[in-house]
């Protein structure tokens, strides 16, 4: 299973990887190591929900997850320039 879900380096930034039941093929100019992080965390959060939903609404729910995680960090952020006299946003 854990070479199923490898994710493959094609070169010249395209990659193959794995997400919840879906297989994907794209190309990206993120960094490597950043685009493996990210592909790694969504798979997980993915791999979370329920496996009756399907494919779609697994995506999107990962995708509100990393978007309330994002939130919630312009928050922390935003207490912290708060509290030591940093400049807003």
């Amino acid at each position: 299973m854990d070479d199923i879900r490898e994710i493959k380096s094609l070169g010249d930034g395209r990659y193959t990887f794995w997400i919840g039941r879906g297989k994907y093929t794209l190309s990206t100019k993120i960094d490597s190591a950043r685009f493996l992080r990210i592909v790694e965390t969504v798979g997980a959060i993915a791999d979370a929900f329920p496996q009756n939903l399907g494919q779609d609404e697994r995506l999107v729910l990962s995708l509100l997850t990393l978007g309330n995680r994002v939130e919630e960090l312009n928050e922390r952020i935003a207490a912290l320039n708060e509290k030591f006299g940093g400049t807003g946003q």
